[in-house]
This record gives structure tokens, sequence and C-alpha cells, in this order.
């Protein structure tokens, strides 16, 4: 945007906020594609100022907004989305304020415009972010830390995946002519070695040779399984010098994935006013729907990081079914297992391990295996911090 701006609205604007110093402010809508970005200005009063698309460049998007409106840009709001969280860091480091909205609430917002273009979505969003913004929730932007972090539990769940889809597929693949793979193979050289002894078996019985099509599936799911080994001892030690995480791990049931899920997912425990609210961010609370003289409570929303939700509730599993050790909230989780069922008892415990996680975060305190230790704990250590 080398050119200057001759636009009749940009003229009029520009000379009202010169005159009038409590005019002079500006919300900016970036409707952000992965080549373009379209860009809406308005006023004061919602009139649109600008509108012009260019590439999705932070440093252009900054320039563009430095030289035409100067220093009066109040807000930039902006969807999330695959781009959202580094153009967000580069203009706030650029000095500008930013706004990242939940996208599923501005579409909503959004589809009753009769049409859908990204010069529309960019004028929404100015909008929403000029007047609605208490309406809509606004997305906390994590730092790159938690960001790599995400990425290396992403990519160890993706391989873990990957290898136990493959082994299934090679158990259905033997399964046609007879074979049977046994269950229970923790490592890929006992998988192999169950599967090379039911294909040769086959090759035997049959005439059939599966051996040139499942060995390299087999060379594969290996190779799944030491790369995950790779990425988890890289957790292992990135927890190790975290001390959050160490208190984390206290908690039986909670290993490595699950506290720097937890951890990356949060971030900042201070963004939080309630402990409860970190169990509905994480989708652990029930849906609620009323109307009239119906209230119906319905299974929990879901709604937030799936994979944090998934690492919580495999950790509740363990600590009913595999752990020894007594602690007050395990007999919680039992007596309730026995009342409405093990499925649910263990995602309401997985929402109780949430909260406590959160409260020994936020307090700087330890898991207490006892209820009646943790009022005296605490006591303990806020009067250590404060002394």
């Amino acid at each position: 945007m080398s050119k200057k701006i001759v636009a009749p609205a940009y003229v009029a604007a520009m000379a009202r906020a010169e005159a009038d110093p409590a005019a002079a402010r500006f919300w900016v809508g970036l409707d952000i594609g992965f080549k373009s970005t379209a860009v809406c200005v308005v006023d004061v009063d919602g009139a649109v100022v600008h509108q012009v698309s260019m590439k999705s460049h932070a440093t252009e998007i900054g320039r563009y907004l430095r030289r035409n409106f100067k220093s009066h840009v109040t807000l930039i709001g902006m969807e999330t989305g695959g781009l959202s969280p580094h153009l967000a860091g580069k203009l706030r480091e650029q000095g500008f304020q930013v706004a990242v909205l939940d996208a599923l609430q501005v579409h909503r917002v959004l589809s009753v415009k009769r049409n859908k273009t990204d010069t529309n979505d960019a004028r929404g969003i100015a909008e929403i972010t000029r007047s609605g913004r208490d309406y809509l929730t606004e997305v906390y932007v994590k730092s790159n830390l938690c960001f790599e972090v995400r990425a290396s539990l992403i990519m160890r769940d993706r391989l873990v995946k990957q290898r136990r889809e493959t082994e299934a597929m090679i158990r259905g693949l033997v399964r046609v002519y007879g074979g049977r793979i046994e269950p229970g193979s923790d490592s890929p050289a006992t998988f192999r070695e169950r599967a090379i002894d039911q294909l040769c078996l086959i090759a035997d019985t049959e005439g059939v040779d599966l051996r040139p099509r499942i060995i390299p599936l087999l060379d594969l799911c290996e190779r799944f399984y030491i790369e995950a080994g790779r990425i988890e001892r890289e957790l292992d030690l990135l927890a190790a010098s975290s001390p959050v995480c160490k208190r984390f791990m206290e908690i039986p049931g909670i290993g490595t994935i699950t506290a720097l899920s937890f951890y990356s997912a949060i971030e900042d425990p201070t963004r939080f006013r309630h402990v409860d609210d970190v169990a509905a961010y994480l989708g652990l609370t029930p849906r609620v729907y009323q109307s009239g003289e119906s209230l119906t409570h319905g299974g929990i929303s879901k709604m937030g990081n799936q994979l944090t939700r998934t690492h919580l509730v495999g950790a509740a599993t363990v600590m009913l079914a595999n752990t020894k050790s007594f602690s007050t909230l395990k007999d919680w989780g039992m007596k309730l297992s026995k009342r409405v069922g093990f499925n649910k008892a263990k995602v309401a415990l997985a929402r109780k391990l949430a909260i406590v996680m959160f409260s020994l975060w936020r307090d700087g305190t330890h898991f207490m295996a006892k209820a009646a230790d943790v009022g005296p704990h605490r006591d303990l250590m806020q009067a250590r911090a404060t002394a």
C-alpha cells in the first residue's frame, strides 16, 4: 500500500480525527487467508473508512496501518485460525492491540449476511471488534514455547495412533487367511515376532506368501515406535526441568504427557477467575439447556483442547484401575463408579484432576493424599511465600 489513499470516506475521517481527538479512533477487522488478507477499517460510528486486500504478512499490514492511520488504531480483530497466532504476535510486537476472537462464534454472527465474501467478513469482524467484544469469547494466544510443546505432544500422539492402526491392519490381513496374532504386545519386536510366525504358518498351510507385503509394514511400525520414544524422552527432560510439572506428577496417575499437556493448555493460571472455570475450559463440564420450565443437563461439552481432555481422562482411568496408593481423590472416584458406572466416573474424576492440578499450580502447593491435609498445607505454603 505505497499509494496515498484518496477515497472520500478516508479523507473525511482523517479530517474529523484531526479536528476532534475523541473521534481519532479506528477499529480494524482482518479476514485472514493463506495468501491474502482482507482488511476493513471502521471509525467510532461504525462507518467504513477504508477496505483493502493485501498479503497475509504482519509487516505489510502494520506498515499500512501506521502510514495511513498513524497511532489512531484502537484495536485489531481477527478470527482464530492457522495464521492467527503468528500474525497476532507480530502485530503486538509492533505496538498494536490485537483481539483474537473465537471463529465459531464469529461465524454465527456473520452468517446473518446474505452474501459471504472476504470483504464482508472483514467488515463484520471490524464491527464486532468495535462493539461486540462483550458478547464473544476472546481467545488467549499462547507463547511459542507452548506451541513447541503442543507440537511434540501432537506428533507423539499421531505416531502412536499410526503404529496401532498399522498393527490392526496387519492383524486384519493375517486373519483373512486364518492366522491370528496374539494381542498384548507392547513393543514392535514382540509384535513382529508373532506376525512373522503367523506369516510362515500361512505360507506352509495356505501356500500364500504375505511376507513381501507385510514385512515393510512391520518395519514402518518399528520406525513409528522409535520416533515416538525419542519424542517421549525429550518430553521427560522438559517435564523434569519444570517445577510445576514435577508437582503435577506427584498425583497418582499423572505422568509426563498429562502434566505437559495440561501445562501447555493453560500456560497462565491467572487468566482464570475460578478453579471451576478450568474444567469448563477443557470441555469436562455438562451441557445445560434451559427454556421455560424445562432444564436439561446433557453430556460433557467437549469444548476446548481435545488432546488434553483425552490425557486427563486417561490419567483418571489409570488412577482408578492401576494405582495402589490411597488418596481421597481415588476413594471418591471408586465410590462414584459403583453408583454411576466406571465410564462416567472416570470423566468426573478427570474433571476433579483438572481442578486439583490447577489449584496446585495457582497456590504453589503439593498434592496431599488426604483431603484433611490440604488446608494446613496450603496455609503453610502461603506463610512461607509471604515470609
